[in-house]
């Protein structure tokens, strides 16, 4: 265990030396590559037709913006689109050089990635593969070229029907070319955040490190991303040293390439000379690993060295020596989107320099030369990538549109994990995992209650880890997840850095691939910083990939004030991300259903917010030791009344039941206290059935006032109870204000027994 390292004091004179990060190494011809039998004549006019195949692509879309491909006039065609013109020999090589089987993830200027890596999973299927995957049945008599051609056809159908926004796009139209994923090939999904697919990349080199060693994943990201806080973040989780070192249990890296795709502009900011202090993005992996993350600097505008490049990248990470960090020099030709002429920060002399390099005449020219294609099969190959695509084109735009009735189709998925495959059931322990104490009326702390579901889960599933920041031997800020790690080993609880956005990031990648991660935050505070990989990530893709995608994820963190712990320790930030459609918030009261709730949790196939109050942990209740869960979207009567309707979540359930009982016993009004459990789903007949009985309401809650979910409960209550209210809606929360440090200013910003009883007294 890390307690038994001793960090000595040393102070002795010296320097750091960084070893050199090499420049365009690659020296091979096609004619070294072709005698070394690492290429054939038929690899080679793959790429080349792959390389055509996203020319062509990308230049019928730039074509319809101006009206101008015949085979669609007049179609109108909408959505954000960012070509890659000038960049095929990164897509081709990148994924050319990896398996199948292996994983990518890819960004928003990436039509090009998708269309190279489903090319290469069609190539390698065999026949019963291809009808599988077009629909035909095993006795269908098409085989050989013309099958083959037949999948290829539909991949670029599926592809453009996905641009389109059509049901028969890869995402079912929800997701469109900026956020285009193909699961069955490996391809994880686009991501119109910038950087946002880098986190998702390591995640999913985490599960694959755990269950699939012999897989890597390749993940495409611009110049751009590297500037962004959250791939800092994801560099440095990938390349911690607890993964390699003598404390690993498994002493394998992370099987990420990170694949920077300079094309020379984050946008219009130009890289070097401008918004970077660097001449080579690859400087980076110098940061964040002593062996530079194996950096280094390739020709992108070649195929070849990329297929090099890549090629023993992926070596290193099968050999367990990963992360790798692959710059990739490379050129886009035209402007950021179909709206920027790509004139107003560049020359044409540049322009005209670049293109000289283009990598599919530069590819052509050397087949030629080695005689692996002539002048006129190379004018066929393009013919036919030009009928290709202009026939799916064509019938992409005729495909049918989604049913305006689905339009919230795929924000949850119905599923749950029921049942583990048999490959992850039984996990071994490292020691016996006891459970915590009861006393003699069976009761535990919420603290251990919690403890007590995540380890039935782990022992349930292997596929379930724990990580966050100091969860390990610490056991949390809390003591949640205190001798976990001594149970189950570092491969499944172990630290991170504090980095809360590739934190979730990381765990929606390894959600995605087979793992069941439940993640720690700390405080609810600091989801402010793991926003976007909460909001834009977590919560939209298994939208925005059709339903294909699921992200089975739980993101524990800590709310409340009362503890005198100031602005940014103390918020209770539940209602902030009620408002993100995809995200399950959940907050439990009792220890009893703080077990019976992370244990559905993990078991759920959306990524859960599983709220923790900070002054509940010692709170008392009894738990039975048998498994349950506790469902979503079931609202638990508290306590029976008549006369008022009390509703509430988390610590202020315990507020409203104690303030009942004085009411009951000095006014002899009977107040009904309603637990939400679970704001999303939010239980509205509970809700409703109590106050058509009682018709008043109150609904307080620890967040403030403006914008918390009390708002929205109380409009559902005015739209769908309005005939049964005696008196108007009172709502209670916080003050509008930050979370004072003085416990005089604090014991008035939070709500209060005083607060209820004069609610009360307004109602009657």
């Amino acid at each position: 265990m890390v307690k038994e390292f001793i960090v000595k004091p040393d102070f002795k004179p010296g320097e750091i030396k960084f070893n050199p990060i090499p420049l365009f190494q690659y020296k091979g011809t096609l004619a070294d590559e072709i005698k070394k039998k690492h290429l054939t004549r038929e690899k080679c006019l793959l790429f080349l037709e792959e390389m055509m195949s996203i020319r062509i692509f990308e230049e019928m879309i730039q074509r319809m913006r101006l009206g101008a491909y015949d085979a669609l006039k007049g179609y109108d065609y909408k959505g954000a689109t960012h070509l890659s013109i000038g960049q095929e020999a990164t897509s081709v090589g990148g994924c050319g050089a990896i398996a199948p089987s292996d994983y990518i993830t890819s960004t928003h200027r990436g039509h090009g990635d998708g269309i190279a890596k489903g090319f290469h999973s069609i190539v390698n299927m065999d026949e019963e593969g291809l009808k599988k995957r077009l629909g035909l049945n095993k006795d269908d008599k098409k085989q050989g070229a013309e099958l083959l051609e037949e999948a290829l056809e539909d991949h670029i159908f599926h592809t453009i029907a996905e641009l389109f926004g059509k049901e028969a796009g890869y995402c079912k139209g929800r997701g469109g070319g900026m956020h285009i994923a193909d699961f069955s090939a490996g391809h994880l999904g686009a991501n119109a955040i910038v950087g946002g697919s880098v986190p998702i990349a390591m995640g999913a080199a985490l599960s694959c490190r755990l269950n699939h060693p012999e897989k890597v994943v390749l993940c495409f990201a611009g110049d751009g991303a590297y500037a962004n806080g959250v791939v800092l973040e994801t560099l440095n989780l990938a390349s911690m040293k607890q993964f390699t070192n003598e404390i690993a249990e498994t002493p394998y890296g992370i099987p990420v390439i990170f694949l920077i795709v300079n094309n020379a502009f984050a946008m219009t900011c130009r890289q070097r000379g401008e918004v970077t202090g660097i001449d080579y993005m690859a400087r980076r992996g110098a940061g964040f690993a002593n062996n530079n993350m194996h950096a280094e600097v390739v020709n992108g505008m070649d195929i070849l060295s990329v297929l090099d490049a890549v090629g023993r990248a992926s070596k290193l990470c099968r050999e367990g020596k990963g992360p790798v960090m692959l710059e990739l020099l490379t050129y886009r030709f035209l402007g950021h989107s179909l709206g920027d002429p790509g004139t107003e920060y560049r020359q044409k002399e540049e322009i005209k320099l670049w293109k000289n390099l283009d990598p599919i005449n530069v590819f052509t020219k050397k087949l030629k030369e080695a005689k692996l294609i002539t002048d006129d099969e190379a004018k066929k190959l393009l013919e036919k990538v030009e009928k290709r695509n202009e026939k799916a084109a064509v019938r992409a735009a005729g495909a049918p549109e989604p049913a305006t009735s689905e339009v919230t189709r795929f924000v949850f998925t119905e599923t749950t994990d029921t049942s583990v495959p048999e490959e992850f059931q039984k996990p071994k322990t490292k020691i016996f995992p006891e459970k915590p104490k009861r006393d003699k009326n069976g009761e535990i702390t919420y603290r251990d209650a919690i403890r007590e579901g995540i380890m039935e889960e782990m022992l349930r599933d292997r596929r379930v880890i724990v990580y966050g920041e100091d969860v390990a031997d610490y056991g949390g800020a809390f003591k949640v997840t205190k001798n976990l790690i001594n149970i189950f080993g570092r491969n499944r609880v172990f630290n991170s850095s504090i980095s809360e956005a590739a934190i979730i990031g990381a765990g929606v990648g390894a959600a995605m691939t087979g793992l069941r991660p439940v993640v720690e935050l700390m405080y609810f505070d600091f989801a402010y910083m793991a926003s976007d990989d909460i909001c834009n990530q977590a919560a939209k893709w298994h939208y925005m990939s059709g339903g294909k995608l699921k992200v089975p994820l739980v993101i524990r963190a800590s709310v409340g004030g009362g503890k005198g712990y100031g602005g940014q320790h103390s918020q209770s930030l539940e209602s902030v991300f009620t408002h993100s459609p995809g995200l399950i918030v959940v907050a439990p009261s009792t220890p009893y259903d703080a077990k019976g709730m992370i244990k559905q949790a993990i078991r759920d196939d959306n990524p859960v917010i599983y709220v923790e109050n900070q002054t509940m942990y010692g709170f008392k209740g009894a738990v039975p030791e048998e498994d349950y869960t506790v469902p979503f979207g079931k609202a638990r009567v508290a306590r029976e009344g008549k006369d008022i309707t009390i509703i509430s979540w988390s610590k202020l359930v315990h507020l409203c039941l104690k303030t009942a009982e004085k009411i009951s016993k000095e006014k002899g009004i009977e107040c009904e206290v309603i637990d939400l459990r679970s704001l999303i789903p939010l239980d509205m007949e509970t809700v409703s059935n109590s106050i058509k009985k009682t018709s008043k309401v109150i609904l307080i809650a620890q967040p403030v006032n403006t914008g918390s979910f009390t708002a929205e409960i109380a409009a559902r209550v005015q739209n769908q109870l309005f005939d049964y209210l005696d008196a108007p809606i009172e709502r209670i929360g916080a003050k509008d204000s930050i979370s004072p440090q003085s416990p005089v200013l604090e014991s008035v910003y939070l709500p209060s027994e005083t607060d209820i009883i004069e609610a009360v007294e307004r109602l009657t």
